[in-house]
Parts: C-alpha cells; sequence; structure tokens
C-alpha cells in the first residue's frame, strides 16, 4: 500500500459498541486505526474483523482525556496514510440525580465527554488534511435533557457548540466538522447499565419503536465522511429513529 496516497481515518473510542461499528464501516474507503484506552483486546478483535476482509487497519492505545494521547493515536493513524478523518465516539453517562451531583462526579463527566472532544477536535485542526472529514458523537439527551442526566446532557450540548465552532475555523481549508447525535442504542454498555425495564421503554419511544443498532450511527458517520456530505458543516444529525 502506497500510504502516500491512501487515506486513512482514526476512532477514538473504536473498539467497542458504536465505536467498533464506525471503524468497520469506515474500513470500506479508509485505512483504520482504532483507538482505544483500556480493552486492548475489543479493539484487536475489530482490527482482526476488519482485514479478515482485505481492508487496512491497526489499534493504538490513546486516553483520548489527556492531549498526549489523542496526539499519539492521530500520529499512528498518520502511518498508515493519510489522515482524512477523525471520529470522536468516546463517552460514557449515569443516572445521578440533581441532588445528589458532586464534583467527582461532574468531573468525570467532563474529562470523558467534553475535554476528550475539545482535545480531540483541537489536534483533528492541525492533523487532518484539507477537505478532510471530523465527525464527533453527541447524544440525544443533549436536547431531550432526560432527568438523571444534568451533568452528562450538559457535557454533550457542549460538544455541540464546540463542533460549530470547529467547523467555521476550519471551513477554509474545506474540512468539514459535523455531529451525530445517536439515540438509545443497543450495546453492551446500553444493556450492562441500564435497567432492563427501562429498555424496553427506550425501545418504544421512538417513531420507529425500536433500538438502534450500532451499524444504524456508524452509516450515519460514513455518509458524512463522503463526498455526497462536502457541502455539509456544523451540523448536528440526529440518528434516533425519531426521538422527540
Amino acid at each position: 500500500m502506497n500510504t502516500e496516497d491512501h487515506p486513512a481515518a482514526v476512532v477514538l473510542g473504536g473498539g467497542g459498541g458504536i465505536g467498533a461499528a464506525i471503524s468497520t464501516e469506515l474500513a470500506h474507503t479508509h485505512a483504520v486505526l482504532v483507538g482505544y484506552h483500556r480493552n486492548r483486546g475489543r479493539a484487536e478483535a475489530v482490527v482482526d474483523e476488519i482485514t479478515a476482509t482485505g481492508a487496512t487497519a491497526a489499534c493504538a492505545e490513546a486516553d483520548a482525556t489527556t492531549r498526549s494521547g489523542v496526539e499519539s493515536a492521530l500520529t499512528a493513524a498518520r502511518r498508515l496514510g493519510r489522515l482524512r478523518t477523525v471520529v470522536h465516539c468516546v463517552g460514557a453517562w449515569d443516572y445521578t440525580r440533581l441532588t445528589d451531583l458532586d464534583e467527582d462526579g461532574i468531573d468525570r463527566h467532563y474529562r470523558t465527554n467534553l475535554r476528550s472532544a475539545l482535545l480531540t477536535l483541537s489536534a483533528a485542526a492541525t492533523h487532518v488534511i484539507d477537505h478532510g472529514r471530523i465527525v464527533v458523537l453527541s447524544s440525544a439527551a443533549a436536547y431531550l435533557c432526560p432527568a438523571r442526566q444534568a451533568s452528562y446532557a450538559a457535557m454533550k450540548a457542549g460538544v455541540e457548540a464546540a463542533a460549530r465552532v470547529a467547523a467555521k475555523e476550519l471551513g477554509r481549508r474545506s474540512i468539514t466538522v459535523n455531529v451525530v447525535r445517536p439515540g438509545a442504542t443497543d450495546t453492551e454498555t446500553l444493556r450492562a447499565g441500564t435497567d432492563p425495564k427501562a429498555i424496553d421503554a427506550m425501545s418504544t419511544a421512538n417513531t420507529l419503536r425500536r433500538l438502534g443498532a450500532p451499524t444504524d450511527i456508524a452509516q450515519v458517520v460514513s455518509w458524512l465522511t463522503s463526498p455526497q456530505a462536502q457541502w455539509v458543516t456544523g451540523a448536528t444529525i440526529d440518528a434516533t429513529g425519531g426521538l422527540w
């Protein structure tokens, strides 16, 4: 492979759930660097699945809450080709009541959900080639503002605002920056941290009356990285099955 001509993508948080589906989808058009924080085995399994198809992929440890972690992932991706696409798919939530919020919990949400996105946008602005693509994952919580998610919803709303700022700053280089808002998506993380009755309610809350699949989100991200989306920037796209 001639890395001078081949486009590369990095998916931060690319090892599991939605991130794994995005990594697999982007492998149709990019060499993919799967960024992971702790679960190397899961990331390696995604890489194995991609390379089994003949596509190019690798994984790298990357703590996206630190500048050095983000930089190391983007640098590793550039060894696979011209870094055209950066996807931030890092996040975590809980169900803390407003009266139970404390400094540690707020700071944890800030580091994982907002600081990691800000650092990714900043580093991508340096590393991504002209006419590149940056996509950040938000959440329907940013506008639905569900009970017991004040901190998470606030951080994701901040992610959306930061992406619009980045779109304005990078537009002169024809780099698009967009946001995808998933709704409830059927992942191991959702099922491990959510009461089954709540999951049943989520599955009937949207217009299409089912949980989203990781591939549903991945296909929206893939479209935003395609030539067909070259005129879309600073946008937030709901990928919720019709949830409002």
